[in-house]
């Protein structure tokens, strides 16, 4: 490099340019004064005042009490258990039967009156053979046996009482007691011995707002039910009924108390009101009158008369009745019971426990053969009747009607066998008696509510 050249870069780069090119520092530039190292922090101490103790006695229990005032406030707000209720006690209608072993007895199944009966418990029994009394207790099963049954409706609260009893002279005392007690009342048939007597007890019943009600089963039949409600597509128009005793030894005045209160009974439910009857009674071939009544051998049924019974009964609907009581037609008739007679065709009811029913089935009188044929009715049944709570025939028809009774209580309804149906039923028997004694008609009702037979009526 040439002298001149080296002069020129010396103009270039002197102090100045070398300063504008930044490669020596500008004497312009201010130099950044070094900060000043802080002053270490000075710990200072902390005074501690002193605290009394009281104040940390305090302090402690107030804390104490804090965490007890939440213990508590969470065992507030915690739900109680609540305590289990306890099973309500079981109410049941308590009941009682009165019997008399030796003198009727306990009627005709009615020692099983309660059983498997729902909400009903048998507490006590009576019966009036102290001497059969724990034997009788034992086998009906009921907690106390008594010996007096006003002893009984005194130290027993009985709601219901069956007066079984098959016996009708002991009756009216027995159902009167349990009336005056404030007790419902089913009995055996028949129902009492005279029209005085049951009108009394009507009365009484009516008065204490209590229902009785009598064991004339056939009612309570669902067949025949069914068949008072069909009968007239069935037969046509009902005109005549035609009742039949049970034609056995004791035909007469017995099968006419017996089995006559029963069929009488039906009568009354399909023609109605009577409005007179005659009667023809006999005893050995002979006319019979009051001076020939007679006590049972079988039984105290009160005075019966004649073995041979034809009655007649017009009633207000106009059809016609009879009534046939005669040991030497047993194997013509048949078994107790009543023919239907319609504008159609006839009806047969066989009126043991449990009834059947048969229809005659077109009937030709016109023909010579008379091959006349019945069927049962209803038909394609499984089972004719049914059991009622396991029971069959008398106990099953005894079971509908004290259910019966007992809605009826329940209810505060007539029972459908009440004891007004069986005094009218009664009024039917004691017509047949008064018309055959007197030789006269009979008019219903009857004015005489005593014994037809008995003194006071003569």
């Amino acid at each position: 490099m040439g002298e001149e050249e080296n002069k020129s870069r010396h103009v270039l780069y002197g102090s100045a340019g070398m300063a504008a090119a930044g490669m020596i520092p500008s004497s312009r530039r201010t130099a950044k004064k070094p900060e000043p190292d802080p002053e270490p922090e000075v710990e200072q101490e902390e005074e501690i005042e002193d605290t009394p103790i009281e104040e940390e006695v305090e302090t402690t229990e107030s804390a104490e009490e804090a965490a007890e005032d939440s213990t508590a406030a969470e065992e507030e707000s915690e739900p109680e258990e609540e305590p289990t209720p306890e099973e309500p006690e079981v109410q049941f209608t308590r009941a009682g039967i009165i019997g008399h072993t030796g003198s009727g007895d306990f009627g005709i199944g009615l020692d099983k009156v309660y059983q498997r009966l729902d909400g009903v418990r048998l507490d006590a029994i009576t019966d009036l053979n102290a001497d059969a009394l724990e034997d009788t207790r034992s086998r009906i099963g009921a907690p106390a046996g008594y010996s007096d049954y006003a002893e009984m409706l005194e130290k027993e609260d009985l709601d219901l009482v069956c007066v079984a009893c098959g016996w009708p002279d002991q009756h009216f005392q027995m159902i009167k007691a349990a009336l005056e007690a404030e007790v419902n009342v089913f009995t055996e048939v028949p129902f009492v011995s005279s029209l005085k007597e049951a009108d009394e007890l009507i009365s009484l019943a009516d008065e204490k707002a209590l229902k009785l009600a009598v064991a004339q089963q056939l009612r309570s039949d669902p067949n025949l039910q069914k068949f008072r409600e069909e009968y007239s597509e069935l037969i046509g128009e009902l005109l005549e009924l035609h009742v039949f005793g049970n034609m056995a030894a004791n035909a007469g005045g017995e099968d006419l108390l017996l089995h006559g209160t029963h069929l009488f009974d039906v009568v009354r439910w399909f023609a109605g009101e009577v409005s007179y009857c005659t009667s023809q009674i006999t005893k050995d071939g002979a006319p019979a009158i009051a001076d020939d009544a007679h006590q049972s051998s079988n039984g105290n049924f009160g005075l019966l008369l004649g073995d041979t019974i034809r009655a007649e009964f017009v009633m207000e609907s106009e059809i016609t009745v009879t009534f046939l009581s005669d040991a030497r037609m047993a194997d013509v008739v048949g078994p107790w019971g009543i023919e239907f007679v319609g504008s159609k065709s006839r009806a047969r009811l066989y009126a043991g426990l449990p009834p059947v029913i048969s229809i005659l089935k077109k009937p030709d009188p016109a023909s010579p053969s008379r091959k006349d044929k019945w069927y049962q009715w209803p038909e394609g049944l499984d089972e004719y009747h049914e059991p009622v709570d396991k029971f069959t025939g008398m106990e099953a028809a005894n079971r509908r009607v004290v259910k019966d009774w007992l809605e009826s209580i329940e209810n505060d309804k007539e029972p459908a066998c009440s004891a007004f149906q069986a005094m009218k039923a009664l009024e039917m028997v004691h017509g047949v008696w008064q018309s055959g004694a007197s030789m006269k008609r009979a008019y219903f009702p009857l004015i005489n509510r005593f014994h037809p037979l008995s003194e006071e009526s003569q």
